[in-house]
């Protein structure tokens, strides 16, 4: 039998992700603790198997040195720890990503850590216990897979051809629904004090703000024609684990490599921004950016769409780099990258034999 393991759920999207997971893989965990009340009580009111821990604060040190990702994104610093309910050293944890604050508190408890990630693939995620995206092991899994399993031309095509019109769910994530959950979460930390850190009500508010304000903003660049030729940066989310933890670039140096890089190729630069960015500041800096050095940009159609139109790709780390590479494409990142040195059939090995299916195929 498998050994029993405890799950961290920080956010209803990360529960609901679990759920396939768990379904997917046959397992149950023993033992679920929730860093913020609003997944506590759902787990609770559709009577979820395994015991639910409702994660606190208390006034003792923190466990982790390193920040978390609120402190990053909030520029805060977070002096007090967390109460662990069970004591003694802990077999395996199952958290998502693992940059949190709640997660960097809990992992020392433990002798073993599953991390996991969306694959940005349909119907697949991505898990290592040495970490996700570029901390993973990937590059020495797909070696091994390289000698075990050829891989065709058309199993590539065909993968290439599923994803044309693919777009990832997290993109498009009710602000509602965020924000109902945010308030019940603000009062789960003011009166039970909950762990995961919260933003007050007048910034939840301004955040929903920010979040409308850029998809208005990325809205008027879909329907932005693309050139005959040209080299394609795919813009990401400028507060995202990938470019806070795995990229010594921000956004605009990496803009300027890439428009160095077009020049070179005696190419247009076409920008892509990323629809899942919240900051409208970010945004209007490349928009900016672009207008100075007259780069055009545009988001529309499918992101592989535009990449199959393209000459050539940059980066900072994005997975659609990896997705660049199904075509064929030539894709230049600046980010630390787990997919630099890999082939199209790489990609696909990626796919079918290191990502997981979050429903059973």
């Amino acid at each position: 039998m498998p050994r029993s393991f405890h799950l961290l759920i920080d956010n209803a999207v990360r529960l609901a992700f679990f759920q396939r997971v768990c379904d997917s893989e046959g397992r149950t965990p023993s033992v679920i603790f929730h860093a913020n009340l609003y997944t506590w009580l759902k787990a609770r009111i559709l009577r979820m198997p395994g015991q639910h821990l409702l994660l606190k604060r208390e006034r003792t040190p923190r466990l982790s040195g390193r920040p978390s990702i609120e402190e990053i994104k909030n520029g805060t610093n977070i002096g007090s720890g967390i109460h662990f309910p069970l004591g003694d050293k802990q077999d395996e944890l199952w958290v998502f990503s693992g940059f949190q604050y709640a997660a960097c508190e809990l992992i020392p408890y433990y002798n073993k850590v599953r991390y996991f990630e969306i694959g940005n693939f349909p119907n697949r995620y991505q898990s290592s216990y040495s970490g996700v995206n570029a901390d993973a092991d990937y590059n020495e899994q797909i070696h091994a897979l390289r000698q075990a399993y050829p891989v065709s031309a058309q199993q590539v095509s065909e993968l290439a051809q599923s994803l044309l019109h693919f777009r990832p769910p997290h993109v498009d994530v009710s602000i509602i629904g965020k924000a109902l959950e945010q308030g019940i979460n603000l009062v789960g930390y003011w009166f039970f004090n909950t762990a995961a850190p919260q933003l007050s009500i007048g910034s939840q508010l301004a955040l929903a703000i920010k979040i409308k304000r850029s998809r208005q903003l990325i809205a008027r660049f879909e329907n932005v024609p693309l050139p005959q030729r040209f080299h394609l940066f795919i813009a990401q989310v400028s507060k995202d684990s990938q470019t806070l933890f795995q990229s010594d670039v921000t956004a605009i140096e990496a803009l300027s490599l890439a428009l160095k890089g077009a020049k070179s190729l005696n190419l247009p630069l076409i920008v892509r921004l990323h629809p899942g960015e919240k900051e409208p500041s970010e945004i209007k800096r490349i928009i900016d950016f672009c207008a100075h050095n007259r780069i055009t940009i545009s988001n529309q159609g499918s992101l592989l769409s535009a990449v199959q139109r393209s000459e050539s790709i940059s980066t900072i780390n994005s997975t659609g780099g990896l997705h660049a590479l199904l075509l064929s494409k030539s894709v230049t990142t600046y980010g630390r990258c787990f997919y630099r040195t890999w082939r199209p059939e790489d990609a696909y090995l990626y796919y079918r034999y290191v990502l997981r299916p979050l429903d059973k195929d």
